[in-house]
């Protein structure tokens, strides 16, 4: 079966694939219909990029509101997790004096949105520190202490570098507990990690909808909590800039719907895959994975309780241009780079076509960078 599922993706056979949580992995198939769905956009580009694009995309958004535990009137579907952090640091009040607070494993291009902001607004940006190898102790007492003024915290579900599943529920509760709002980074969560984006009790959640579904590139959501519904645009103004959510994001200049159009079948192949236990089967791969490389010297960046499901990350007793240089001699696709302290990180993602074969390569690579078996 997992040979069949890996002849499902256009993938070098060469190369052992372990890092589709940057950009994703889109099926042949569903790269098949987004070629169709072109076709059927040029056919007529006044109605499918016109009038009828807002139709097109109801059912989609509902969709999406339903995999997100929403109401459809709170999410607007965008291109990616970017554009819906770069909506939400242009277009939420912030003023002198104002503090945001975001972990120092946090997105970089989040980060950037929010240091831009903050430059020009006059307000603070408050870089926590992240203890990392993590606990979820350690990871919700990061925001026990936040600088006065603190008006948002942004907060990964799943952070990106470093893998951490975090503690949402508990760290809303002590941000709000200070006076502060949450905004929810759950760029790794949709088709990985279970979500229900009102009941973390975030003011606002945005993501990528092809890291984890196997969905053309790239479709994104913004979900917002009803007080600043109305508040929230897109950073681009454009002809429905002043009308509702949807409308906002959904004619926000000429776009390709393409790829979000072709979620429905996306969502249902990433159906299929968990009735056949092919998602439980890559979770317990990324539980052997952990098992081999911790015993050959590499360290989990937290304790089991904050590993995602198919989603691991290591600090690696190695320079970072020697992790590299050997993993592309392995024809290793992994994430490497280095934590805020600069030590070595690499970021191991299991999936549907990951097989023992490809945990033997990364165990080899672990052993090779000096580890030893204890």
């Amino acid at each position: 079966m997992i040979a069949q599922r890996a002849a499902e993706f256009a993938f070098d056979p060469a190369l052992v694939q372990l890092n589709h949580a940057s950009f994703g992995a889109p099926t042949r198939a569903a790269l098949g219909r987004l070629a169709d769905q072109h076709r059927r956009i040029e056919h007529d580009t006044a109605t499918r990029l016109g009038d009828g694009l807002a139709q097109d995309l109801a059912p989609v958004r509902r969709l999406v509101a339903d995999l997100l535990g929403a109401d459809d009137g709170q999410v607007a579907l965008v291109a990616n997790a970017t554009e819906a952090s770069g909506a939400l640091a242009t277009s939420l009040p912030l003023a002198p004096g104002d503090h945001v607070a975001l972990l120092d494993v946090e997105y970089e291009s989040v980060l950037r949105a929010w240091q831009e902001r903050c430059a020009r607004s006059g307000a603070r940006l408050a870089v926590l520190r992240t203890p990392v190898p993590a606990t979820a102790d350690a990871l919700v007492g990061a925001f026990d202490r936040l600088p006065a003024g603190t008006r948002y915290v942004v907060v990964s579900a799943v952070t990106s570098s470093t893998a951490l599943r975090v503690p949402v529920r508990e760290v809303v509760r002590t941000v709000a507990a200070q006076g502060a709002s949450v905004l929810l980074d759950a760029a790794h969560v949709v088709g990985h990690e279970p979500v229900d984006v009102a009941g973390t009790g975030a003011l606002a959640a945005f993501g990528s909808l092809h890291k984890w579904l196997p969905a053309p590139r790239s479709s994104g959501f913004l979900w917002v909590a009803r007080p600043v519904l109305d508040v929230v645009r897109p950073a681009a103004v454009a002809l429905h800039y002043d009308e509702d959510l949807a409308a906002r994001f959904a004619w926000r200049g000429t776009w390709d719907p393409a790829p979000t159009l072709g979620l429905p079948d996306a969502v249902r192949e990433w159906r299929g895959w968990e009735a056949a236990g092919d998602l439980r089967r890559a979770a317990e791969l990324a539980d052997e994975v952990t098992q081999a490389v911790t015993a050959a010297g590499w360290r989990p960046t937290g304790e089991a309780a904050l590993r995602p499901a198919r989603l691991r990350a290591f600090v690696v007793p190695a320079p970072l241009p020697r992790l590299r240089a050997a993993a592309d001699a392995a024809g290793l696709r992994l994430w490497t780079g280095a934590a805020p302290d600069g030590r070595t990180l690499a970021r191991v993602a299991t999936h549907v076509w990951t097989d023992e074969s490809d945990i033997a390569r990364v165990t080899a690579l672990a052993r090779s960078l000096g580890g030893q078996d204890r």
